[in-house]
């Protein structure tokens, strides 16, 4: 009796065993911003302090990827500029400067050719790194809302020269009307480079702006200054 009723109670058994639906596998999507973020390097090392983006008016200028926008100046943003610079200049429009010469520097591909203009032997010496932004004079403050794209430096020896590239949300004239104004106060006694330069200078401190037209309505400006 035990061996007759053992058998159907295995196939049983092994019935329920073939019935048994197969385990569900769920697929994951992976975000790429997120990717980028687990794999970007931890920012302990000095040598990636031109990553660090605690900055609002910086944005990297490397290598387009899905976790950083390119630049994106909607209308709230321009108007937002345009008031940030009327407070900064204190509501003056403008201010006459001396007629200049000509520019030779101011259309060279690199930032360091053109920071040339207020110092050629010690713009050979320019290293890239985007700290030197942070460096720059207190009273000349970046264009408001701009967005940083390259900056280079040197310090020591007879030579202290830095300067920045940003993208302006506002066409070039704006932007040299501007620094015009926030020079002046500054104590620069200015004179017009090119068509579209400005330098300074104040007892032995020199500074300059130069000013190139980007499609669409905006700019790009450098900011370049020596103490």
């Amino acid at each position: 009796m035990v061996i007759r009723f053992a058998f159907p109670f295995a196939l049983v058994l092994a019935a329920s065993g073939c019935a048994r639906p197969d385990p569900v596998v769920t697929q994951l999507e992976t975000d790429p911003a997120v990717a980028q973020a687990v794999i970007a390097p931890i920012l302990t090392d000095p040598d990636l302090v031109s990553l660090d983006n605690r900055f609002a008016v910086m944005s990297d200028p490397g290598q387009f990827d899905a976790s950083l926008p390119p630049d994106d100046f909607a209308a709230g943003t321009i108007a937002a500029a345009r008031a940030e610079a009327r407070a900064l200049t204190g509501g003056a429009v403008d201010v006459a400067v001396a007629q200049g010469g000509g520019c030779d520097g101011c259309n060279a591909v690199f930032l360091a050719e053109r920071a040339g203009v207020l110092d050629r032997a010690c713009a050979v010496q320019l290293q890239d790194d985007l700290a030197w932004a942070l460096r720059l004079p207190d009273d000349l403050p970046v264009y408001p809302k701009s967005h940083l794209r390259e900056a280079a430096g040197s310090q020591g020896g007879a030579c202290s020269l830095r300067g920045a590239s940003f993208t302006a949300p506002v066409p070039g004239g704006q932007v040299l009307a501007f620094y015009r104004v926030i020079a002046a106060k500054a104590g620069f006694s200015l004179s017009q480079a090119g068509a579209d330069g400005l330098v300074g200078i104040r007892g032995s401190s020199r500074m300059a702006v130069i000013v190139r037209p980007l499609p669409g309505g905006l700019s790009q400006f450098d900011l370049i200054a020596t103490d």
